[in-house]
């Protein structure tokens, strides 16, 4: 049986298209704190199963940082995964594994280095992405990124 497209994957048409923004990276074991500019573009592949997409973060100092990821559906169980690749090299083991909550998609992903949460909250043509980390041994999540960006028409 071959999977097809449905309302799941409808959700993640919301995301679609190109968004450009200002963040704000804090202090990290990955990277120094600072202001940046982001640009998030979204697409389906072509069976309309995974939304691709790719992240271009610029720094102030001229820090880069860039990203790639697959969002897509667990068809047995329903929950939305995440692949995500990225400067920092650390393959995904596992998906971050969530679901939707109102118009936030909630994401967890557990790694040998602790718990990494990410948020994405689609308002109209804001798109609000968030992330945080509890480390190994750490007792609480720490913020690491947050940014607004506008839908590009």
């Amino acid at each position: 049986m071959q999977p097809s497209y449905g309302p799941a994957q409808e959700r993640l048409a919301a995301f679609l298209g190109e968004w450009r923004g200002d963040g704000t990276v804090f202090a990290n074991p990955w990277g120094p704190a600072g202001n940046s500019k982001g640009h998030w573009s979204f697409r389906f592949d072509p069976l309309r199963l995974n939304l691709i997409h790719d992240f271009h973060e610029q720094r102030e100092g001229g820090f880069a940082f860039d990203g790639h990821g697959v969002l897509t559906v667990d068809p047995d169980a329903g929950d939305y995964l995440w692949f995500w690749f990225d400067t920092h090299g650390y393959p995904p083991l596992q998906p971050a594994r969530g679901g939707w909550t109102g118009s936030v998609l909630g994401l967890e992903k557990h790694t040998p280095r602790g718990v990494g949460r990410t948020t994405f909250s689609i308002d109209g043509e804001s798109l609000t992405y968030r992330v945080a980390t509890r480390l190994t041994g750490a007792a609480d999540f720490a913020p690491i990124v947050e940014g607004v960006y506008l839908r590009q028409r």
